[in-house]
């Protein structure tokens, strides 16, 4: 396995991976017209995008992209003031979970903010996500709970929190 920067060329594979993680994540905590409307198309311009403008790794394994994950400013400094950055996202597709993959990309992500200066850092995922506790165990500890709306359903969202990244 192979932990590296992504570039723009690896847009597609990080649109592939989100995509597919979703429909193997959320089933019957998101509604299925919201994970039928994903599209790989649409995700890869996204990615494309992300590619440029900040430090996005992805994991590699046999030459397939099987994992990404993005931080950087905490983008809700009104409700976590106190964390400066934020994991943004993290994925793996489920044939490679428990590998060590996303302890991989989360450290490096980390990594990363903390050499940009960053301090401590949030990261949210839905309450339901049966990965939760993989946030925990990388040490992050609950800061609350949040309600959000995805296709007109009220979907519980939580919050951890890392206090030095730098050890991380």
């Amino acid at each position: 396995m192979i932990i590296r920067l992504a570039d723009v060329k690896d847009a597609k594979g990080i649109a592939r991976v989100q995509v597919e993680s979703w429909h193997t994540t959320y089933p019957g905590i998101v509604p299925k017209s919201y994970l039928d409307s994903l599209d790989v198309k649409k995700r890869e311009k996204i990615w494309k995008q992300a590619a440029q403008n900040q430090p996005l790794y992805v994991a590699e394994l046999e030459g397939d992209i099987v994992g990404f994950a993005i931080g950087g400013e905490n983008r809700d400094k009104d409700t976590y003031p106190e964390y400066d950055g934020e994991l943004y996202a993290i994925y793996s597709l489920k044939r490679v979970h428990k590998r060590g993959i996303g302890r991989e990309l989360f450290e490096q992500t980390a990594r990363n903010l903390s050499a940009r200066g960053f301090k401590k850092m949030v990261v949210s995922v839905l309450s339901e996500n049966p990965a939760v506790d993989f946030y925990k165990h990388m040490g992050g500890h609950f800061l609350g709970e949040e309600t959000i709306t995805i296709d007109g359903k009220a979907i519980a969202e939580s919050f951890y929190g890392y206090e030095d990244i730098s050890k991380i």
